[in-house]
């Protein structure tokens, strides 16, 4: 299974490492393993993230450079392409990967596009970062700290702190190894769920007045604008949590949040619990993810894409 991706990194030098816009815990602590991973056989890997990494991830150990912004444009010995449905995830650019390198396409969404040169896609895996670790142990690449704190991290919050349906139990096995080489759980748990600003707080007493259930109460939406954001001294980074504390109401099925990127498009993000699969409607969108977590951008006014929405659900 691996064996194309371990001959690829054995005969080269140059690497380029890059993941999905907007980067959650799966693609940070995947990127910055393989970097570790990487660096640790001397080769000269090259981290693109095309935004910031986001306040509650900071403590991850990562390179001392991260390109953001524009891809750096040259040429490697393969390109990899994590946890991203569609090479376009990864942002403004995407298609000048492919002419800089053999896309090395490594992901577990059941939606992804296969676009790479080399497709390892595993849709029973909990995370990237599990996948990752199968191939770090048929390299047998030493899991350093670095390497653990970040596969750790991948997997718990992936996971939802190991409460989502994903979570299995390589899951557990894989964190049990990562505590042998200095993890702490508690410290990871503290500095991804209690170590937000207070602006996070107000923001999202403003998402939850806006609070509209359907359906029974079964479908619950919220939103964000960027007045919002603006009141509050926020940004969109602020808001990863929201749509999970929508879920968490008793009784609703499928959590939604609008967040507005302009005027006339905004960003939708889709969780659900049980059998409900988002990934289906969010498709209709032309997004994708799993079956319990998914997202996409609409393209309208407000309640032009609250009516798209309400029709995708049948929503009278």
């Amino acid at each position: 299974m691996f064996r194309e991706i371990r001959d690829i990194i054995g005969n080269g030098e140059r690497f380029l490492i890059t993941a999905h816009i907007d980067p959650d815990g799966d693609a940070l602590g995947s990127v910055f393993s393989l970097y570790w991973v990487l660096d640790s056989l001397r080769k000269q890997p090259c981290i693109y993230l095309r935004d910031r990494v986001p306040y509650m991830y900071e403590f991850l150990p990562k390179p001392p450079q991260v390109f953001h912004g524009e891809i750096p444009e040259d040429q490697y010995d393969a390109v990899f392409a994590l946890d991203c449905g569609n090479l376009f995830r990864v942002g403004d650019g995407y298609e000048k990967l492919k002419e800089m390198g053999p896309v090395i396409n490594i992901d577990h969404h059941t939606t992804n596009e296969t676009f790479g040169i080399v497709n390892i896609i595993d849709a029973g895996a909990s995370s990237v970062a599990e996948i990752l670790y199968r191939l770090y142990k048929t390299m047998k690449a030493t899991m350093s700290f670095n390497v653990a704190i970040n596969l750790y991290t991948a997997i718990f919050t992936d996971t939802g702190s190991f409460r989502y349906s994903n979570t299995n139990s390589q899951a557990f096995l894989i964190c049990e190894e990562m505590t042998k080489s200095g993890v702490s759980p508690s410290y990871v748990a503290q500095m991804v769920h209690e170590n937000h600003p207070k602006e996070r707080f107000l923001l999202l007493g403003l998402v939850l007045a806006t609070l509209e259930t359907h359906k029974s109460d079964t479908i619950a939406m919220a939103m964000v604008t960027q007045d919002m954001f603006r009141r509050t001294n926020t940004s969109k980074e602020h808001t990863e949590g929201f749509v999970e504390s929508v879920k968490e109401i008793r009784g609703v099925d499928v959590a939604v949040l609008l967040r507005e990127i302009t005027g006339s498009q905004y960003k939708i993000s889709m969780r659900s619990k049980g059998n409900t699969d988002v990934a289906s409607i969010c498709n209709l969108f032309g997004g994708g993810g799993h079956r319990n977590a998914a997202g996409c951008t609409i393209n309208g006014t407000i309640r032009e894409v609250k009516d798209r929405l309400k029709e995708a659900f049948k929503i009278e």
